[in-house]
């Protein structure tokens, strides 16, 4: 035999949000799906009904209606994770900028992402990731002609 639903509380203003959230054409779509959930176990729906209704497990359900049982509208959202930590911090970052400020190795006439990368022994696309978020573009090298009057043709 199955338990006995625990029965949900709203005030007026949190009912209110909901149905705002709901309506919402700007809304995140899971952010949306959570307050319909919630407001289906508000109007007493069942949970396993519910579950079924947003294609979803039992668990999720109760989790989200005792979320919201317990932060109101605001427990909705998702909560903020840890990740995966950076690999490179902001040594790496003051070095790369660092190196920035020096002259580019023999044979090169600037710094490119390759040899940023061979120069610290690091991958290249940790170079560029790095490059990008700092808002730093390196110029495109290219090859200049060899003869004197080509050059001054340009």
């Amino acid at each position: 035999m199955s338990r006995k639903a625990k029965q949900l509380d709203c005030d007026t203003e949190s009912l209110q949000q909901l149905e705002a959230l709901v309506r919402s054409k700007k809304s995140e779509f899971r952010l949306v799906e959570r307050a319909r959930m919630v407001l289906a176990c508000l109007n007493g729906a069942a949970i396993r009904a519910v579950a079924e209704r947003f294609q979803t497990t039992t668990n999720t359900v109760i989790f989200w209606r005792d979320r919201f049982a317990q932060a109101g509208v605001e427990g909705l959202t998702d909560m903020p994770r840890s990740g995966r930590p950076t690999r490179y911090d902001t040594e790496f970052r003051d070095t790369v900028l660092r190196l920035l400020d020096m002259p580019p190795p023999n044979g090169h006439s600037r710094w490119s992402g390759v040899a940023i990368a061979n120069a610290l022994q690091v991958s290249d696309d940790a170079v560029s990731r790095l490059l990008r978020r700092e808002g730093i573009r390196l110029k495109r090298s290219y090859a200049l002609p060899n003869s004197v009057e080509a050059v001054q043709s340009l």
